[in-house]
């Protein structure tokens, strides 16, 4: 999808797809690296919360400082392009996390990113512009992400949905595939219900400049020396979170 129509697309359903933005092959090297490391004791501490561990939804976060690969899409052209349309040039990196879809899993609660402490009704300009690429490839029975189309423009949370509700439309795709949304559009995994084929994800946070990301619990700071190694426009996306702990950049 070239660049101004997914802008369009966007802009109306409340989510986009860039499909092929990088190889299949690349995503096999990603999803090799992404199960080791939530398998790894020693990132344990890095879950969303103490009760994924070992469970069958699991989110890691700190993704950026235990995987370079992740960096590419991170920076990708074709979503940068979308996120400065939304956000503005100065737009930040808010978290990179990835996220794993065992089967058996239930779909997640239906939802609207970044809004616990917003009162109705939400902002008429985005707030967040998320993304989640399709490490491996996303099908209905593995749990690919499920949206409302046109939902944020209610400005408000899901209310009074079933998980059979028809609007719910689940996104599937191709490895390598990612998309984007609108923070407002309201959203979840859908159930794993395959016999077998594990769902993983990296997920990628955008922020206005105006956000305060302090207020995004979970989120951590990219350590310094991996900075020093990133390209400039990866810097120009992290510069207000460089550090070894979350408490030197997420202060009130």
């Amino acid at each position: 999808m070239p660049s101004q129509e997914a802008i369009e697309h966007l802009e109306v359903f409340g989510y986009c797809v860039i499909e092929s933005a990088i190889s299949t092959e690349r995503c096999d090297q990603m999803a090799e690296k992404y199960f080791q490391l939530h398998e790894d004791p020693n990132f344990h501490s890095d879950f969303q919360s103490p009760g994924e561990i070992g469970g069958i939804n699991q989110t890691l976060f700190g993704t950026i400082n235990k995987d370079e690969m992740c960096w590419d899409c991170i920076a990708h052209p074709e979503v940068l392009e979308v996120v400065w349309h939304f956000l503005g040039p100065n737009a930040r990196l808010g978290e990179a996390c990835t996220k794993w879809i065992k089967p058996g899993a239930e779909m997640g609660g239906i939802h609207v990113d970044s809004t616990h402490d917003l009162p109705y009704p939400f902002p008429d300009v985005p707030w967040l512009i998320n993304s989640i690429w399709m490490i491996t490839d996303f099908t209905e029975e593995n749990g690919a992400t499920v949206f409302v189309p046109m939902s944020h423009k209610s400005r408000r949370r899901p209310l009074g949905l079933s998980p059979d509700d028809k609007r719910i439309c689940p996104i599937v795709g191709r490895r390598g595939s990612v998309v984007l949304w609108h923070g407002g559009v309201w959203h979840t995994n859908g159930p794993n219900i395959s016999q077998g084929h594990h769902r993983m994800a990296l997920n990628i946070a955008y922020y206005p400049a105006w956000w305060n990301c302090a207020r995004e619990g979970g989120h951590q700071p990219v350590f310094p020396e991996k900075f020093e190694r990133m390209p400039k426009e990866l810097q120009d996306l992290c510069r207000h979170k460089v550090g070894r702990h979350r408490s030197e950049v997420y202060e009130f």
